[in-house]
């Protein structure tokens, strides 16, 4: 009699356990459902942040050459580029949008947030990554009218991340 008492114990944790381990995963599955990237939400949002790690081999940043000239004193230009050099995305960082803006005084969007910020939006924070699985086509085309800001990885300085508004731009993409 005691053994059957106590299988039904056990029985009972077992089950207790296996309930709890279900809701477990269910709530992790929504959760990843519910933040997850894609296509359709970034068309519902008007900002989109490029988390951009030159770590990655097919992506480069460099400066510009011409920093004599007044308008490129600050310009640097981060690039994702994808299996032939004519699918290209360049994001283009500067003090100022375009040389109209210089003349008028308008400077690009620099701000300064806190590292917790990458979690925070995690949903809209976009990398090389996601380019290359959801293709680099449609994500340009979904992003092209939206206002675009950069991360540079190696532009965190502990818990301080130096976001920067980007002009994102492509001369050749997509020729097949």
């Amino acid at each position: 009699m005691k053994n059957i008492i106590t299988m039904q114990k056990i029985h009972l944790k077992t089950v207790n356990r296996m309930k709890i381990i279900l809701i477990f995963c269910i709530t992790f599955f929504s959760i990843n459902i519910t933040y997850s990237q894609s296509l359709e939400s970034l068309k519902k949002i008007d900002t989109v942040y490029i988390y951009f790690d030159k770590a990655n081999k097919k992506t480069l940043k460099y400066p510009d050459a011409n920093k004599h000239i007044e308008f490129y004193k600050n310009y640097v230009t981060y690039r994702f580029e994808f299996n032939r050099p004519s699918n290209t995305i360049f994001f283009d960082s500067n003090t100022y949008k375009n040389t109209d803006n210089m003349r008028k005084g308008i400077k690009n969007d620099v701000k300064t947030v806190k590292k917790s910020f990458l979690k925070k939006n995690k949903d809209i924070i976009l990398d090389y990554d996601f380019f290359a699985e959801i293709g680099f086509k449609k994500t340009f085309f979904a992003l092209y009218k939206k206002t675009i800001y950069l991360i540079d990885k190696d532009e965190i300085k502990g818990r301080k991340i130096k976001v920067k508004q980007v002009r994102m731009s492509c001369f050749t993409c997509f020729e097949e």
